[in-house]
């Protein structure tokens, strides 16, 4: 995850859950509810918008990390594959 271009992280230290964060001006990003969904409708991969979250700023985004690491690993594959060309 961390090695995605435009996106940074830090290690939760005992969540199931990581908001990885969004460069949006890399992606002019002005609504994380519209990248979840565009994410969703292109991949098939579900996240949640970081202000369902509360996060005031559109830049955060939520991955659960229950599912099995093959899984997880296609998941961040199609993220970075949807991320090279993804602007809103």
């Amino acid at each position: 995850l961390k090695d995605i271009p435009g996106i940074s992280v830090v290690k939760p230290k005992a969540a199931f859950y990581i908001f990885p964060k969004l460069d949006i001006e890399k992606f002019n990003i002005t609504d994380d509810m519209q990248f979840a969904y565009d994410f969703l409708h292109q991949k098939q991969v579900l996240v949640v918008q970081g202000t369902g979250f509360n996060w005031i700023a559109p830049d955060h985004f939520r991955i659960v990390y229950l599912p099995h690491r093959r899984t997880l690993s296609q998941a961040m594959q199609k993220l970075s594959d949807f991320l090279e060309t993804y602007h809103q």
